[in-house]
């Protein structure tokens, strides 16, 4: 005999949609956790040099314009705007080098900053050239984009 009360066939359904909203909300709360797990890939942001520019001189009339004794400071952030530590910085052009003669690089300390003493920068010539900032961290990638004038006087 059947029941005329529908009532006994929806019994389950109540448990069921139960599970449903469980097992989805776990699967939910598994992806995004998976999710959040990828970060942004990291970028070398802005690169700022000083001085803006260089003066060479030719005291002696040869053609070979010089500055010895040039202090430049070099700031690396990264794509957030914060200093950037640990970040190598090389100059190059304009023959800049070390007193000793040697390249010009070296590390970003934890203010995002490289300070390099004592450079001496020569060219021939009166055309302009420039002194090329590159910039290079592990996951960050490279940054050359930064160029600082090198004007004869």
């Amino acid at each position: 005999m059947m029941r005329s009360d529908c009532s006994g066939g929806v019994e389950g359904l109540p448990l069921q949609l139960l599970i449903m909203v469980v097992v989805a909300g776990l699967g939910l709360t598994i992806l995004m956790g998976w999710m959040n797990s990828i970060s942004a890939p990291h970028s070398i942001g802005d690169v700022y040099a000083s001085p803006g520019e260089i003066i060479v001189y030719d005291k002696d009339n040869d053609g070979l314009y010089k500055n010895d004794g040039v202090t430049i400071t070099v700031i690396v952030t990264d794509q957030s705007g914060d200093r950037l530590e640990g970040a190598t910085v090389i100059l190059e052009g304009a023959n800049v080098r070390n007193a000793d003669g040697t390249a010009v690089r070296g590390v970003t300390d934890s203010q995002g900053q490289a300070v390099f003493s004592m450079l001496k920068v020569e060219q021939f010539g009166t055309g302009l050239t420039t002194i090329t900032v590159t910039v290079a961290k592990g996951n960050y990638g490279i940054d050359s984009t930064f160029e600082i004038p090198v004007i004869p006087s």
